[in-house]
């Protein structure tokens, strides 16, 4: 059984090393993609098993062998496995582009925030003198843009993203390169045609403010807001849906994630003809693929003096 148990724990390592590997593959896949957040791999432990060993008997000399109490031997492990991938929030650098439907989000200066097991967070009334109440947490909140997306059923839906590389699509709205509508502060989807009313898409008529509304300069148009979100707790609160957009799941009687205050949540800056690049770390993901190589080698080797094991004591153990 100890043997078995040894290859379990070997066979745990290489799925838990495969699974890691993918995902920095597609960091890297992705190194070049706007807004892009790396992926981290969490392991985990299976749980430990103490070992025990029964039925001991006693042999004192000239006493007859009885039954004896339980030794421990010591603990257990069953090997690790991939729990979950957790994005990585950080903000990429800002790359400019000079393109006008470029907008990236630099959203650094934001205080952070405490908020409970739960996610909700906690009033600053509540925090006094620098302490927060008694399980309160700290997080860094982030700034996200809002698009329409479709779930698994192919119902619209509200996703989440730090991709500003857009376009105008061929009904003239504002989309994203995978064409699906970005929305504006009250839900609509922007419609940017209208908006520009026959003149050409380019910086000069089509601006956007500090607070993320698009104007046309000299036109009686009304300006556009973009709906910006402020998500306390992204690594808790949202699910990567796609390679660069989220799915929000933030505390229980919360559908959505509260607007962007500027007055309440502090200054962000927003820039046009700029992108925000990918926060995968090149240099880093290739160190990270060569020790999981090494580390997937080790295992396979193990596997390997057991499987030799295995054979020899079959060997011992024919007949004839």
């Amino acid at each position: 059984m100890g043997m078995l148990r040894g290859i379990d724990a070997a066979a745990s390592g290489m799925i838990a090393n495969q699974a890691r590997q993918e995902a920095i593959t597609n960091n890297l896949a992705n190194v070049n993609t706007p807004g892009y957040k790396a992926d981290d791999s969490v392991y985990r432990s299976f749980p430990e098993l103490l070992l025990e060993r029964i039925h001991d008997t006693s042999n004192v000399a000239g006493m007859p062998a009885f039954p004896g109490g339980r030794s421990p031997i010591g603990q257990l492990s069953y090997g690790v496995y991939n729990q979950e991938l957790v994005p990585n929030f950080v903000q990429g650098s800002l790359v400019e582009t000079g393109k006008p439907l470029d907008i990236a989000l630099s959203d650094e200066n934001l205080a952070p925030v405490y908020v409970q097991q739960n996610g909700t967070p906690i009033p600053p009334g509540q925090v006094r003198n620098g302490v927060p109440p008694q399980g309160a947490r700290q997080v860094q909140p982030k700034i996200f843009f809002a698009v329409q997306t479709v779930d698994e059923k192919g119902q619209p839906q509200v996703s989440y993203t730090r991709n500003g590389n857009w376009t105008m699509d061929a009904n003239g709205m504002l989309a994203t390169p995978e064409g699906h509508p970005v929305l504006g502060a009250n839900g609509q989807t922007v419609n940017l045609r209208a908006l520009l009313g026959g003149l050409p898409l380019d910086s000069k008529n089509l601006q956007v403010t500090g607070t993320g509304q698009l104007i046309v300069p000299g036109s009686t148009a009304p300006p556009v807001q973009l709906r910006l979100v402020k998500i306390n707790n992204p690594d808790m609160q949202l699910v990567k849906q796609a390679d660069t957009t989220f799915r929000y799941t933030g505390p229980a009687g919360q559908g959505q994630p509260p607007a962007y205050n500027p007055a309440v949540d502090g200054e962000i800056s927003i820039k046009q003809g700029f992108i925000e690049r990918s926060n995968v770390d090149a240099g880093r993901s290739m160190i990270d693929m060569l020790n999981v190589m090494r580390s997937y080698e080790a295992n396979q080797k193990v596997l390997s003096a057991y499987d030799t094991t295995l054979q020899k004591l079959n060997e011992v153990g024919r007949i004839g």
